[in-house]
């Protein structure tokens, strides 16, 4: 199966995480398990903001990396992998080999295949230039982490990278199901309390996760 497919059947099932079985999703976790809304959302900006502030006069592995996210652009996801894991193997220690791994990750990430995105966003989560790709790297690795602690640990630097207060409420949402999910109902409750339980944007998302952590025994 081509990365295009697999990204097509990731809209209608969610990512398999360590510390869960599919067949105890809900419907909340088919929502924060599918990380294509993110691919969407964050893409074109992000990628707006590189190529704003790259020099005019692009050094060969910025080059190379716009030549990859081309292919992005175009929906020929094989062969940006391909280019992407040119930069990483042919650019080393530059930033645009640093994004590469991002990109790379994230595409591991969509894909299902958790530890190769582990691997990769925690190599480049913290040298990332841009805030956005930098809550979005931490924001993956909270979901995929098995364990809890660093999963919190993930969770509050994507929050300190967020760049509005919906991102950190967004955010504390997913840092408290991953709490409720490993037991922590009191930590979990004090998350959700401090929240604004009317914000239009989540509310429906923080009534789902409250509901879950209320049915902990």
């Amino acid at each position: 199966m081509s990365l295009l497919n697999k990204i097509k059947e990731m809209i209608s099932n969610p990512i398999s995480v360590s510390y869960k079985q599919k067949k105890e999703y809900s419907k909340f976790d088919m929502i924060v398990l599918n990380p294509i809304f993110l691919f969407v959302l964050v893409a074109t900006l992000t990628w707006s903001a590189w190529d704003v502030s790259r020099p005019k006069t692009s050094s060969p592995a910025d080059t190379a990396l716009s030549n990859a996210m081309i292919y992005f652009e175009r929906g020929d996801f094989d062969n940006a992998v391909l280019q992407l894991e040119s930069v990483v193997e042919n650019h080393k220690k530059t930033s645009a080999a640093v994004h590469a791994k991002f990109y790379l990750g994230r595409t591991a990430f969509i894909n299902g295949n958790n530890d190769k995105a582990m691997m990769l966003l925690s190599e480049c989560a913290s040298k990332l230039d841009y805030s956005t790709l930098k809550t979005e790297a931490y924001i993956m690795l909270g979901q995929l982490d098995s364990n809890v602690d660093n999963a919190v640990k993930f969770f509050n630097k994507a929050a300190k990278n967020a760049l509005s207060d919906n991102e950190v409420t967004y955010i504390s949402i997913l840092k408290a199901k991953r709490l409720a999910m490993a037991g922590e109902k009191t930590e979990a409750l004090a998350i959700l309390d401090n929240l604004d339980s009317e914000n239009s944007t989540y509310k429906e998302l923080f009534e789902e996760v409250y509901g879950v952590v209320l049915s902990l025994n």
